[in-house]
C-alpha cells in the first residue's frame, strides 16, 4: 500500500538503520510496512466517517424537527472521545431506566388486579 518513490522508501530505510544501528531484515521492514499500512487505513476510516457525520449533521440543520440530532452531531465531531463516553452513559441510564419503569409498572399491574379481584 506504499505510494512513495523507491528513492523516498530508501532514505527511510536508511533512516530508520541509523535510528536502530543496524539494517532490519525483509520480515521485520515488512512488519513495519504492515503496521504503517494499518494505521494508515485506520486514520483514512476515520476521516471518511467524519465526512459523513459531517454530511448528515447538515442535512439534520436543514430539517428543523432533526436539530436536536444536530446538535449531538456537532458535539460528537467536537468532542468524539467525551461524547461516546456521555453516550454510553446516557444509554446504560436508559437501559436500567427502562428496566425500572417495566418493572414498577408491572407491580402496579399485580397491585391493580389484586384490587379490583
Amino acid at each position: 500500500m506504499n505510494h512513495r518513490n523507491p528513492t523516498e522508501r530508501l532514505e527511510d530505510e536508511l533512516d530508520r538503520a541509523k535510528g536502530l544501528g543496524r539494517w532490519l531484515s525483509d520480515d521485520e521492514q515488512a512488519e513495519l510496512d504492515r503496521a504503517a499500512d494499518a494505521v494508515a487505513e485506520r486514520l483514512e476510516a476515520r476521516k471518511r466517517r467524519q465526512r459523513k457525520l459531517v454530511v448528515l449533521t447538515a442535512v439534520c440543520l436543514l430539517i428543523p424537527p432533526l436539530w436536536p440530532l444536530a446538535l449531538g452531531l456537532t458535539l460528537f465531531l467536537l468532542y468524539p472521545d467525551t461524547m461516546g463516553k456521555i453516550g454510553l452513559a446516557a444509554a446504560v441510564a436508559l437501559l436500567v431506566g427502562g428496566l425500572l419503569l417495566a418493572g414498577v409498572l408491572g407491580l402496579a399491574m399485580v397491585w391493580l388486579v389484586q384490587l379490583l379481584f
